[in-house]
């Protein structure tokens, strides 16, 4: 079965490979991925067709799996998080992006929009802190090597925990609860992050979280020393290095983009037969990536905005 449903998959890579290389030369200026491909083929010959077909499948599998399941668990923790879909609603209001009763409909939502909203960017990085979609990151290793006192053999393959790094009381406060607040004075586009030099560097100074009591909040320089930090780090959800997520940019786009889209024109709400927090983290499973066992999925009630009273 699994075999049968690969080879399907890899004829619809061949299909789409077939349809770029129809469109012919690419221009010197065109840098769309497809025209990337096509270009390695012309001056790669060496790199296989089917090497090539398995760089389409990942960008197909990366492009949407991973992205589908950040926004749900994004959702997940904004619905069920008493205050918070409240707050990203007053920030797209702002904005006049949120739909309201009575008024003309919303402006559309442009890219540079994105850069303005640093509390529905928390919760994002918040979910992904708490739920990373890819929770091992694997690498072999090149050659023999010693980390801490531990040998490394050449060839063995090295898997990092990121949802035990993520979610570690060594590395966090308070690791198993929802707080968007700190990533506030984090930079919107930092997606590599050292909170335990971050909490080194805090201050005292308080803010009022909607989930539980005051915490420090960090100030602009020891988050932006925590973000340019390469060492001891605590957050990566696209992984870092030479080898991190290729499609990252567009992957954080989509997400921001589908959030806005909802949370802008409808109140959401987790339905009740999910049981609430406890009943959908109960049935969290790693597959490919991280979802939720069964058939159930994380189900949503959606009452939109412009119609409520």
């Amino acid at each position: 079965k699994g075999q049968t449903a690969f080879q399907m998959f890899q004829s619809e890579m061949n299909l789409l490979l077939k349809q770029l290389e129809a469109r012919g030369e690419p221009a010197a200026d065109d840098t769309d991925i497809g025209s990337q491909l096509l270009k390695v083929i012309r001056d790669h010959p060496e790199i296989s067709r089917d090497r090539v077909l398995s760089e389409i499948g990942i960008l197909f599998v990366e492009g949407f799996e991973t992205t589908g399941h950040t926004t749900s668990w994004t959702l997940f923790n904004i619905t069920t998080m008493p205050g918070v879909q409240d707050k990203i609603a007053a920030e797209l209001d702002t904005l006049g992006l949120l739909a309201k009763p009575g008024q003309p409909a919303p402006r559309e939502l442009q890219y540079e929009d994105l850069k303005s909203l640093p509390y529905l960017t928390a919760c994002a990085k918040e979910a992904m802190r708490m739920l990373p979609v890819v929770s091992i990151m694997a690498r072999t290793a090149g050659q023999d090597m010693h980390v801490g006192p531990y040998k490394v053999p050449k060839g063995t393959l090295v898997a990092t925990p990121l949802f035990a790094i993520h979610n570690t009381v060594h590395n966090w406060e308070d690791p198993h609860t929802f707080k968007p607040q700190r990533w506030l004075e984090v930079p919107t586009e930092t997606y590599v992050y050292n909170s335990k030099l971050a909490q080194g560097q805090a201050v005292s100074s308080c803010c009022q979280d909607v989930s539980g009591p005051a915490q420090p909040v960090l100030p602009a320089a020891a988050a932006a020393a925590a973000h340019g930090s390469k060492k001891g780090i605590t957050f990566m959800p696209f992984s870092e290095g030479p080898r991190n997520c290729v499609g990252q940019s567009l992957a954080k786009m989509e997400v921001m983009t589908l959030l806005v889209k909802l949370l802008a024109n409808f109140r959401i709400e987790l339905a009740p037969e999910m049981g609430g927090r406890e009943g959908v983290q109960s049935r969290e499973s790693t597959h490919l990536t991280l979802q939720t066992a069964g058939t159930k999925g994380i189900r949503c009630h959606l009452y939109p905005r412009a119609l409520e009273a």
